[in-house]
C-alpha cells in the first residue's frame, strides 16, 4: 500500500497571495485579511506547486516564501521522474526557484531511489532561528528490491534546511540495516507524510509503519535520540495510519513539550493521542475519539493557545465528515490542566457539500491583535474544488464558535484551485508588526478602540435643568468617549458611531428618552477624531419624554462605532500597498442609568390600599338597602390608596357575577380594560410618606334572614395561616320591626363577623383564612312572601367581597347529600386587591 496524502488532487495551484495582518471583508464577508491585494506566485505546470507553503524571514529580515512542489521534476537530477520540489519565492520581485535537495548516501544496505518521492509533501518552521524541514514520504531503499527481486521499501526522506538556504541535513529515520521486509516494522513507514520542527525536536509522522497501524517518530536534535510509540499492547489497531498528521505542545505543563498523532483510519472512526516523550519511547496520556465512520477523524491536528493561558488547545479535522456528503468538522478542546475538555461545539465553516472542511488547521498567532491565537482551517473541495479558507479567531473562552472571516479561491482568482490545502502563519514578513501568513494576501493594520459611555447614577425627573425650545426640560448628559490604539496606525483615527437611549425599551410604547427637538428619535449619530493613545469624548443630551410613567425600568444606553475613512502606506518591502486600517471585532458598549426614586428602603417597596362602599338607593332606620324591582343600578365606591413607596401603575381588578351588568366608571382613570367579568382601573403614581403597622380583616357573614327565626348557618371550622381570628356576634336576635327580610347589615345581630388580626405584614407576604359554614336545613322549608327587601352593606377590605356576597344574596347554591344540605364557603389568600369565595355546588340551585 502507497500512502499518498489527498491522492485524488490533480490540479495546479498556480497562485500564492500572502497575508499579513487584519482585512476588511469582501463581499461583507471578512474581518481581517485583504483580498484585493493579492500576489501572485507561478510554479511549474503539472507541479502540484502550493501544496505546502511556509512563511520565513531569510536572514532575520527579508521575507521569502517557501513552497512545496511534490510533482515537480528536477533539473538538479534530470533523471529522476518527479521527485518534487522545494522552491523559495521573493515576496519583493515574486520570483521562484528550486532548491537542490537529494539523497547522496543512506546506508550499508540502502540504495536511494526519488521517483515520485513527493519532497514538498509537509513543511515546517523552527520558530527561533527560520530552519525548514521538508519531507517526501514516498522516498524508497531499492536495495533488495534490485538484488533479490523484492519489494521496495518506502521510507521517506526529509531535509533540514538552514534559514540561510545554505546547508541540508537529510534524515531517513526508518532506515535499520539489513531491513527487507515490506509492512514489518518500518519498512513501509512514509516517515514525513506530517511533520512538525520545534526548539529541539523533529518529530516526523510514519503511518506505514507496522502493517500501516503507524507511528510518530521524534528526533532530539540535542540528545540525537530518536523516540517513537511502539504498540506493544495494541492500543492502536491495525491499519489505523497514526501519524498521518502530528503536532506538539504544552499539554501537561506551561514548561513541557508533548507530541500529538492522528490516526484516521482508527476503528474507522479515528482517533487522536497526546504522548509524553520517555527516552526512546512515546507514552499515551490522553486521547480523543471520532464519532463518525469514514469522517476521518484525525487526519489535521493542530496544537494552539486559543485562550493564552499558557497550556496548549488541541484542534482536531474531521474533513470527511458527512450529514450529505464530505462536509467536513473540527473538534474543539480546551486544555483543562490534566482534562482536555470537548467545546460543546464544533466548528463547521459553511457546512458546504463536499468541502472537506478540516483538511488543514493552522495556528496564524495573533492577527488580530487581542491578545489571543488566531487560527485558519482550509476547505480545498468548497465551491466545486475551489476551495476556500475559514478564519477563526482565539478568545478567552477558546474559540468563537463562527468564522470571522471566509475567503473563497473564486475570489481569488479563476485559474485557483484546491485554495485552502496549505495554510502557513506566524511571521511579520512585511515589519508592520503582525505576522504572515502564507494564505496568499496581504493583511490590514488592526485598530482598538476602548469605547466608554459616561451618565450619571441618576434621573430626577422633577428638576429640570435644561431647556428645549425655550422650556425647561429634562435632560441627562450622555458622554461617548474612544480611546484607539494599534500597531501601524495613523496617529489621528476618526470614528464614527451610533448613540442609541432606553435600547431595552418594549414595544408599544416609545423610547423615554430623546435627542432631537421633534422628540421623534432616540438615536444620534456623530463623529470624533481620535489620537493615538489619548482618550476623545462626544457629549450629548438626551431629552425625558413628558409622559414618562415608568420610572422603575433603568435606561440603558447603547453605542455602536466603525472607523471612517484612512489610508495608510506600510513601510517594509516593495510589494507594500496603502492599506486601510480594520477595526478589531467588537461588540457595541453599553451603560445604564436610572430614576431617582425616593424610598424608604433600599428596594422600594408599596403598600396598596383599597375600601370601598355601596352607595344603595333606599334606607329603613338609617340603613340604606337595595329593593329587588325598585331600581337599576347599584353604585359603587371604591378607594386605592398607597401609604408606602411609590407604585408604578398601579391596576384595580373588579370581580362581579354574570347577572350584574357594568354601565361605566364615573371618575376619569388612565386606562379601562374588560376581560370577561373583571374589570382592570388603572391609576397614575401613588406616593404617601407613612406606612400602615397592622393588618386586620372583618368578613361578614349572614347569621340570620329576619323576620325568621332560624339561624342560617353554622360556623363549622374558622383557621388562619396568620395571626389570628375569632368570631363575634354569634346569639340569635330578637325580631325585627321590618316585616320584609333583611340581610346582613354591619353592626347588626343579622350578621355574624369573622375577625382576623394578621399584624404587622412585610411586603408581599399573604394571609389565607380557611372559613367553613354549614347550612341550617329549616332554611329550606321557608315561605315565599310577596316583597322582598335586602339591605346589603359590607366593611370587607376588598370590593370583590361585597360583591360577591351581594351575589350569595341573588343566587343560592347547595350540595345535597340525602341527608344534609350544605354550603362550604372558603376564602382564601387575602390581599389588598381581592377576595375570593367559592360555593361548591352539587346537585340544586336554588334562586331568589
Amino acid at each position: 500500500m502507497d500512502l499518498q496524502k489527498s491522492s485524488n488532487f490533480n490540479w495546479r495551484v498556480n497562485m500564492l497571495k500572502w497575508l499579513l495582518g487584519c482585512a476588511c471583508c469582501l463581499l461583507s464577508l471578512g474581518y481581517n485579511l485583504d483580498v484585493q491585494h493579492s500576489l501572485n506566485f507561478n510554479g511549474p505546470n503539472g507541479s502540484l506547486f502550493g501544496y505546502s507553503v511556509l512563511s520565513i524571514l531569510f536572514g532575520g529580515f527579508f521575507p521569502r516564501l517557501v513552497v512545496g512542489a511534490p510533482e515537480a521534476s528536477s533539473s538538479f537530477y534530470p533523471s529522476v521522474i518527479k521527485p518534487g520540489g522545494i522552491y523559495k519565492c521573493s515576496i519583493s520581485t515574486r520570483n521562484c526557484e528550486a532548491l537542490q535537495t537529494g539523497v547522496e548516501h543512506c546506508g550499508k544496505t540502502c540504495l536511494a531511489e526519488g521517483d515520485n518521492q513527493w519532497l514538498g509533501v509537509s513543511l515546517s518552521r523552527r520558530a527561533s532561528n527560520g530552519d525548514i524541514l521538508a519531507c517526501g514520504h514516498r522516498w524508497k531503499n531499492v536495495f533488495f528490491a534490485r538484488k533479490d527481486n523484492q519489494n521496495k521499501l518506502p521510507y521517506g526522506v526529509c531535509f533540514k534546511i538552514s534559514s540561510g538556504f545554505s546547508h541540508t541535513t537529510q534524515y531517513i529515520p526508518c532506515y535499520r540495516d539489513h531491513q527487507r521486509k515490506f509492512g514489518e516494522d518500518y519498512g513501509s513507514c512514509q516517515a514525513g507524510i506530517s511533520n512538525v520542527l520545534t526548539e529541539d525536536l523533529m518529530i516526523m509522522g510514519a503511518p506505514g509503519s507496522f502493517y500501516w497501524t503507524g507511528t510518530v517518530l521524534v528526533y532530539n536534535v540535542s540528545s540525537n535520540v530518536v523516540a517513537a510509540y511502539v504498540d506493544d499492547d495494541s492500543t492502536v489497531l491495525y491499519g489505523s495510519y497514526l501519524g498521518y498528521s502530528v503536532g506538539a505542545g504544552h499539554f501537561l505543563h506551561r514548561d513541557s513539550m508533548e507530541i500529538v498523532g492522528g490516526a484516521p483510519q482508527h476503528g474507522q472512526a479515528g482517533k487522536v493521542y497526546i504522548f509524553q516523550v520517555e527516552g526512546k519511547t512515546l507514552k499515551i496520556v490522553n486521547e480523543t475519539s471520532g464519532s463518525q465512520l469514514g469522517s476521518y477523524y484525525g487526519a489535521s491536528v493542530c496544537a494552539v493557545d486559543l485562550n493564552a493561558d499558557g497550556l496548549s488547545d488541541l484542534l482536531v479535522g474531521a474533513p470527511m465528515y458527512s450529514v450529505v456528503r464530505e462536509e467536513g468538522r473540527v473538534h474543539v478542546y480546551i486544555n483543562q490542566g490534566q482534562v482536555m475538555s470537548e467545546a460543546p461545539f464544533k466548528l463547521v465553516g459553511r457546512d458546504s457539500y463536499a468541502a472537506r472542511f478540516g483538511e488543514t488547521i493552522t495556528d496564524l498567532g495573533d492577527i488580530d491583535n487581542d491578545g489571543y491565537p488566531d487560527v485558519a482551517i482550509g476547505a480545498p473541495q468548497e465551491e466545486d474544488l475551489r476551495g476556500a479558507v475559514y478564519i477563526y479567531n482565539g478568545r478567552k473562552g477558546g474559540v468563537t464558535a463562527s468564522f470571522s472571516q471566509r475567503i473563497t479561491g473564486s475570489v481569488l482568482g479563476n485559474s485557483l484551485r484546491m485554495f485552502g490545502q496549505s495554510v502557513s502563519g506566524g511571521v511579520d514578513v512585511d515589519g508592520n508588526g503582525y505576522p504572515g501568513n502564507a494564505l496568499l494576501l496581504s493583511t490590514r493594520p488592526v485598530v482598538m478602540v476602548e469605547a466608554s459611555l459616561l451618565l450619571p447614577a441618576s434621573v430626577n425627573r422633577s428638576v429640570a435643568l435644561c431647556h428645549e425650545h425655550g422650556l425647561p426640560a429634562v435632560c441627562v448628559e450622555v458622554s461617548v468617549c474612544f480611546r484607539v490604539k494599534g500597531k501601524q496606525v495613523p496617529g489621528h483615527i476618526e470614528v464614527k458611531f451610533n448613540l442609541t437611549a432606553d435600547v431595552h425599551n418594549k414595544e408599544p410604547f416609545p423610547s423615554r428618552f430623546y435627542f432631537h427637538g421633534n422628540g421623534t428619535s432616540n438615536v444620534t449619530a456623530g463623529r470624533v477624531r481620535a489620537k493615538h493613545g489619548e482618550e476623545t469624548c462626544s457629549m450629548h443630551q438626551a431629552f425625558l419624554r413628558r409622559d414618562v410613567r415608568d420610572i422603575f425600568t433603568p435606561v440603558h444606553f447603547e453605542v455602536e462605532y466603525e472607523l471612517g475613512e484612512h489610508r495608510v502606506a506600510r513601510a517594509g518591502p516593495k510589494i507594500s500597498r496603502p492599506l486601510t486600517p480594520i477595526l478589531q471585532q467588537r461588540e457595541g458598549f453599553s451603560n445604564l442609568t436610572q430614576f431617582a426614586r425616593y424610598c424608604v428602603w433600599e428596594n422600594c417597596s408599596t403598600n396598596l390600599q383599597i375600601s370601598a362602599h355601596l352607595v344603595l338607593p333606599q334606607s329603613h332606620n338609617n340603613v340604606p338597602y337595595f329593593a329587588l324591582g325598585n331600581g337599576k343600578t347599584i353604585m359603587l365606591n371604591a378607594t386605592l390608596a398607597n401609604i408606602g413607596d411609590d407604585a408604578f401603575l398601579p391596576k384595580l381588578l373588579l370581580r362581579f357575577p354574570t347577572n350584574l351588568h357594568f354601565i361605566r366608571v364615573l371618575d376619569a382613570v388612565s386606562g379601562l380594560t374588560q376581560t370577561q367579568q373583571t374589570w382592570r382601573a388603572c391609576f397614575g403614581s401613588l406616593t404617601i410618606s407613612y406606612r400602615a403597622l397592622d393588618t386586620k380583616v372583618q368578613i361578614e357573614i349572614p347569621h340570620v334572614l329576619t323576620p325568621y327565626p332560624d339561624r342560617l348557618i353554622q360556623i363549622r371550622d374558622l383557621q388562619t395561616t396568620l395571626g389570628r381570628c375569632h368570631v363575634k356576634n354569634g346569639t340569635l336576635p330578637m325580631k325585627d320591626v321590618c316585616d320584609v327580610p333583611k340581610f346582613c347589615v354591619p353592626a347588626d345581630d343579622a350578621c355574624a363577623t369573622v375577625e382576623c388580626s394578621f399584624g404587622n405584614m412585610d411586603v408581599g407576604k399573604e394571609a389565607t383564612v380557611n372559613l367553613e359554614v354549614e347550612l341550617n336545613p329549616d332554611v329550606l322549608q321557608m315561605y315565599p312572601v310577596s316583597s322582598v327587601c335586602v339591605c346589603v352593606e359590607c366593611v370587607c377590605v376588598c370590593v370583590c367581597v361585597l360583591l360577591d356576597m351581594l351575589f350569595l344574596l341573588l343566587c343560592r347554591e347547595f350540595e345535597n347529600d340525602n341527608n344534609t344540605d350544605d354550603i362550604s364557603l372558603v376564602h382564601s389568600k387575602i390581599s389588598p386587591l381581592s377576595e375570593i369565595y367559592k360555593l361548591k355546588k352539587n346537585s340544586k340551585r336554588y334562586c331568589d
